[in-house]
């Protein structure tokens, strides 16, 4: 309608205002900023994700050699041979050291004792000896000497007679306690 019965009532040439907001812009260039940020990460994650699928196909490859490199039968044996020594070392522990309860038994002997036989049965947890003393005082220092000590538990004078030679003979048992000569 610029021109009606010679009347002009708008301007021919129409002029556009501009209004310029300071930060129109901004959340835009923050999207944008956002988006290109995430999209880098995505992709860094995307490539990382490559290198940890390429470190576990390695891995499964050797653990697949590995397991071809396995020799089942030897395995086995090992494992049966664990098992045994675990039994054996059980056995070891629990077995009486004898020449610690030879040795208690021997620090425990008078002087004027001597052996004649000995035997000892460790079922029964027993020692038995017969033994010649010079008299009487001896034998009673030597029933003595062998009760003071903890790991005899009992103790008994079986046989005492006088030789010919002056000396006596005479028999002892001793019940002993297992635990104290066991292995440590």
């Amino acid at each position: 309608m610029p021109d009606q019965n010679g009347l002009q009532l708008l301007p021919e040439t129409r002029r556009k205002i501009e209004v310029k907001i300071p930060g129109e812009n901004r959340l835009i260039y923050a999207g944008t900023a956002i988006l290109v940020l995430m999209l880098v990460l995505v992709g860094g994650l995307y490539f990382y994700k490559g290198i940890l699928e390429d470190k576990k196909t390695g891995l499964d490859a050797e653990i697949v050699n590995l397991e071809k490199a396995r020799d089942k039968k030897v395995e086995t044996n090992l494992l049966t041979l664990s098992k045994q020594l675990s039994l054996l070392s059980t056995l070891l522990d629990s077995h009486i050291v004898w020449s610690k309860a030879l040795g208690k038994v021997e620090g425990l002997l008078q002087p004027q004792v001597q052996f004649l036989t000995f035997s000892a049965a460790v079922l029964d947890n027993r020692f038995e000896f017969k033994a010649l003393a010079t008299n009487y005082t001896v034998v009673a220092r030597q029933i003595a000497a062998l009760v003071s000590d903890d790991s005899i538990k009992d103790l008994a004078l079986t046989n005492v007679h006088v030789l010919t030679t002056g000396k006596l003979e005479f028999s002892l048992k001793l019940e002993f306690d297992k635990t104290k000569f066991l292995k440590e």
